[in-house]
């Protein structure tokens, strides 16, 4: 029975650290959606320098979670959604109401695509 102990250990800490990694990935996905979502706001208002601002925090954010997101999450859906909010803050600059728009309900859902590919379930485990 001893010799199980280490590995049955090391596979509750795996299982423990992907709930955990699977719970903080979606709290930020959820506030950067919000974000989002306030900011689609201040567009529709024609609020943009509110815009502008809200938009330039949601890229902090973003940034200072780079090394975690590089480590956890397949690359190319990062860069989607980097290209996606570094777009966004393009348009935001030119205030293409329509494009901006568009694009922030892109990267929304890219968002919603990186919390999906974490989530503990059957699908992603299989």
């Amino acid at each position: 029975m001893k010799v199980f102990r280490i590995p049955v250990f090391i596979l509750t800490l795996i299982l423990v650290l992907s709930c955990f990694n699977s719970v903080s990935l979606s709290r930020r996905c959820d506030e950067w959606t919000r974000q989002l979502d306030s900011i689609d706001t201040a567009a529709r208002e024609q609020s943009w320098d509110d815009a502008r601002q809200q938009l330039d925090a949601v890229y902090d954010s973003w940034s200072d979670c780079q090394t975690w997101l590089h480590i956890v999450i397949d690359h190319k859906e990062i860069d989607a959604a980097e290209s996606l909010l570094q777009r966004c803050r393009v348009l935001c600059q030119e205030e293409d109401d329509v494009e901006f728009r568009s694009t922030l309900a892109d990267l929304r859902s890219q968002l919603k695509l990186l919390d999906e590919m974490e989530r503990i379930s059957i699908k992603n485990i299989l």
